[in-house]
């Protein structure tokens, strides 16, 4: 039942007499209980005025004028007075309720000033009209006057009517700052003064809760919206139990109840609000049971389902809850399930869940009739043709297959809209009319088409960007303004502004102007997301130990889109230090330029390498998907030997000269790439090609090339599986006749970046150690063990190396993902087939606040000499490739 707004028409036929307008909040039987406790209001009729919304259910000092169904059609004379003395009269007063609360020592309620006299009912007099002297607003307290006649079309010397008056008090009401406005006139027909008396909310002064365990207090308040000292708002109210009983089933209380109560506490018009909460017990959904489903298995269902049976890890995934929202979504997703498997005459009944009696177990069935499988059949295409027939075919899928794919139907008509629209038409309307061909089992599909008219872009606006600039965003898009409406390049544009990274979300709004039909204006509409990061992690892996790493990212520098960062990354095997810097779009250009600034210790287990030095690189992009990029390094190497306990030396300097490794290094790398990953940091569909060649010998005491060559490949297969495969191959050449390449510039594989079941640069080609073999002799280490393991790794001239991984949603809910992966490659002088190591392995990767974090778990499948583990843990900080 809705809350009655009651108006009141009083009237003498004096002129002097005053007129009254009452329009009252009222509380239906159905709010006081839901209250159940607030301070109850007597019922009012139904009045029979044009009723305007307003807020119901809260405490009032006072009873408006009830409307004249109400008097039992009998009219209320009202004296001549001043108007500074008006006010209404004929008020009935409010019988107490049994569940008021009452004030202690509260003084007893004023009777009205007059007693009214009634009088035989008489005809309504022709409503009255004249012109405004003055307006009076009377009764406010918080509310400054000016903020009343703000809302108010009439003002002093405009005409008045009686429905002018009706909707400014519509008007009033609707700025929910009152739950009762009067209106009094008084003087003569054309010096009339208006008094709007009004009646303000109360405050809040206090939310409290109470019945609460399992949800802080803290975090109910945040659910509930309801700010302190703002104006009791029941809708508002209402609003918070809904937030706080969803608040309650995301985390499995189902059963849990909220009662509110709203309490008058004070004499100045303030209010109190208790939320009374009974939590119960947390619901878990034990068991989902399919009947009549033959040909798509209960897994299948299950699978795609929001609502999910509880399991071993329920505690982190949350898999078990039950959400009354999302499991009445799930009803759809099975039907959708069904038509795109070719089942459209599928019938699913209610589910029928049924609870335990301890109310903490829940088992849901769910009745299917499948019906018969349907194929495709006839395709066709009416109305405006723009396209001959045979290429609208070509575009789409659905005649492709065999069964009918509702999904496949829904992606046909986005592409046939994007050709209408890369011409133009952005308000093409094409209807798939289907027909069940019962007898032979298929779907006939016709699309027709109803192109519309042609429409340009009109202004693009960005929207919603408090910190990154316009011009980051406008130089993303392939569409301007005044061009011919193009939805491929619209939707490339929206693609690029969500590749920056920039915002949580992205939207173009479209409008048209009134007058401009032919016009597509376009805001971009979006939500900023904090583009800085500190990253912080600790770790331990078999190999590096314990490692300590630290990164400060900052994507979005100043709100130019820069990427400013610097990192540090210690362990027992390196120490790496390193600041970069990215301008993508130098002087508004396409040139991008950057610098990077590095220093690293690293232990390569026969000698210390120590580098330091810089980088500047420039480049510019050579196609929709291309990008070229030169880099200029200059840094400084110096190699040291490596010392035992007793400080003798343990580095073979007859196999590693370090002298002939150490120096400046001057070169430059041309770098060629073409990304079309989805996705430039998480991708799950998509290719990606990099080649490159490093020239060193710029000047500088070292002189070689080295050339890497990188395919990446990513296919979503099913489940939210993640087919991910990476191919490289690198190769180094000496530039000095008779010199062989640096050696510390040769390829050694092994660690979390390439063969996972292997140590750090473990993996290559391995030379003997005359020194090395001495040392384990003198160790008493047989003749036959000892040469075996003074082949020491040295590095290759060439390196092949390939991996592939399944990544699926473990725990999808925690952002947390697990990964089986396989690598296989090689690093020797000359790739030979015999020379091959490769590992399988596990594990899983938390994509947390600080950065994607790696835990792998790697098991060699060819023992190696050097370092025969039987399995390699890493964890690292970083994406996968």
């Amino acid at each position: 039942m809705q809350s009655s707004l009651c108006f009141a028409l009083v009237c003498a036929v004096s002129l002097q007499s005053t007129v009254v307008f009452a329009q009252d909040a009222r509380t239906s039987s159905e709010e006081t209980e839901f209250l159940n406790g607030a301070p109850a209001l007597p019922a009012a009729s139904e009045s029979t005025e044009t009723s305007a919304p307003s807020e119901t259910s809260v405490p009032k000092p006072k009873r408006a004028p009830a409307s004249i169904d109400d008097l039992g059609g009998e009219l209320t004379e009202v004296a001549d007075r001043d108007p500074a003395q008006a006010r209404p009269t004929g008020t009935r007063p409010a019988k107490p309720a049994a569940n008021r609360r009452v004030r202690p020592n509260a003084a007893p309620a004023k009777p009205n000033a007059r007693k009214p006299r009634t009088a035989k009912a008489v005809p309504a007099p022709v409503e009255a009209s004249g012109r405004v002297a003055k307006i009076t607003i009377e009764g406010h307290r918080k509310i400054e006057p000016d903020a009343v006649t703000a809302r108010m079309k009439l003002a002093v010397g405009s005409p008045w009517t009686m429905e002018m008056i009706r909707e400014d008090v519509q008007s009033i009401f609707k700025s929910g700052f009152f739950y009762d406005v009067q209106v009094l006139r008084d003087g003569t027909a054309d010096q009339t003064e208006l008094i709007f008396k009004v009646v303000e909310k109360p405050s809040v002064v206090e939310i409290s809760f109470e019945g609460q365990d399992e949800i802080k207090t803290d975090e109910l308040k945040e659910a509930a919206n309801i700010k302190m000292f703002e104006l009791l708002n029941m809708t508002k109210v209402r609003d918070a139990v809904e937030k706080i009983q969803k608040l309650y089933e995301d985390k499995g209380y189902f059963l849990a109840r909220i009662e509110p109560q709203v309490i008058d506490v004070t004499k100045d018009e303030t209010v109190k609000i208790l939320f009374k909460i009974s939590e119960n017990d947390k619901v878990r959904v034990k068991k989902i049971t399919f009947l009549g489903n033959r040909k798509l298995k209960d897994g299948f269902l299950k699978g795609r389902m929001m609502t999910q049976e509880g399991g071993f890890f329920s505690f982190l995934s949350g898999s078990g809850s039950y959400k009354q929202d999302a499991f009445d979504r799930d009803t759809q997703i099975l039907r959708f399930l069904y038509f795109n498997e070719g089942f459209v005459q599928v019938k699913i009944d209610r589910p029928q869940v049924y609870v335990t009696p301890d109310k903490k177990t829940i088992y849901i069935t769910i009745r299917v009739e499948e019906g018969e499988q349907f194929n495709v059949g006839e395709i066709d295409f009416a109305g405006d043709l723009l396209f001959p027939r045979d290429e609208l075919g070509e575009a789409i899928e659905i005649n492709k297959r065999d069964v009918f794919s509702y999904d496949v139907l829904q992606k046909d008509l986005s592409t046939l809209q994007a050709k209408y629209g890369d011409l133009g038409y952005a308000f093409a309307n094409i209807i798939p009319r289907t027909r069940i061909n019962e007898q032979e089992r298929k779907v006939d599909v016709t699309f027709e088409f109803d192109k519309g008219s042609q429409v340009y872009f009109g202004q693009i606006n960005v929207v919603g960007n408090s910190k990154t600039r316009d011009k980051v965003v406008r130089r993303e898009l392939k569409i301007k303004e005044g061009e011919l409406y193009n939805e491929t390049r619209r939707r490339e544009s929206l693609e690029n502004v969500q590749r920056l990274g920039f915002f949580d979300e992205v939207n173009f709004r479209t409008s048209t102007p009134p007058d401009r039909p032919d016009v597509l204006n376009i805001d971009i509409s979006v939500k900023e997301r904090n583009t800085g990061s500190i990253q912080l992690g600790a770790g331990y892996g078999s190999a590096t130990k314990f490692t300590l790493q630290g990164q400060i990212n900052q994507s979005n520098f100043l709100g130019k889109g820069q990427k400013l960062s610097a990192g540090l990354n210690i362990s027992d095997l390196a120490q790496v230090y390193n600041l970069n810097f990215t301008e993508p779009y130098f002087l508004d250009t396409e040139w991008s330029l950057g610098f990077d600034v590095y220093q690293s210790l690293s232990d390569r287990y026969e000698y210390y390498e120590n580098r330091r030095g810089g980088a500047f690189r420039f480049g510019h992009p050579l196609g929709e998907f291309l990008f070229g990029s030169v880099r200029y390094r200059l840094d400084q190497t110096n190699l040291e030997v490596m010392k035992d306990v007793n400080n003798n030396i343990t580095t073979d300097q007859a196999l590693f000269p370090l002298s002939t490794a150490s120096g400046v290094t001057s070169s430059v790398t041309g770098i060629l790439e073409y990304d079309r990953r989805d996705d430039r940091f998480s991708p799950s569909k998509g290719v990606f090609f990099s080649t490159s060649l490093e020239y060193a010998g710029l000047g500088g005491d070292l002189k070689y090339s080295k050339g890497t060559n990188v395919a990446r490949y990513y296919k979503k297969l099913f489940w939210e599986v993640v087919w991910r495969n990476n191919l490289s191959y690198s190769f180094i050449n000496s530039h000095e006749d008779g010199k062989e390449p640096p050696f510390n510039e040769l390829f050694l594989l092994g660690g979390p970046y390439s063969l996972r079941g292997y140590q750090f640069f473990r993996v290559g080609k391995t030379v003997y150690s005359q020194k090395t073999y001495d040392f384990l002799i003198g160790r008493g280490i047989n003749a036959e063990d000892a040469a075996r393991r003074a082949q020491v790794p040295f590095g290759g001239k060439q390196q092949l190396l390939y991996q592939m991984e399944f990544e699926f949603p473990l725990i999808a809910e925690a952002g947390i993902k697990g990964v089986g992966f396989f690598d296989v490659g090689q690093a020797e002088d000359v790739i030979g087939a015999d020379k091959f190591y490769s590992n399988v392995g596990f594990g899983f990767r938390w994509f947390s606040p600080i950065g994607p974090l790696r835990f792998e778990w790697g098991f060699p499948l060819r023992t190696l000499e050097v370092a025969p583990d039987p399995v390699v843990f890493e964890f690292s900080i970083g994406a996968p490739f």
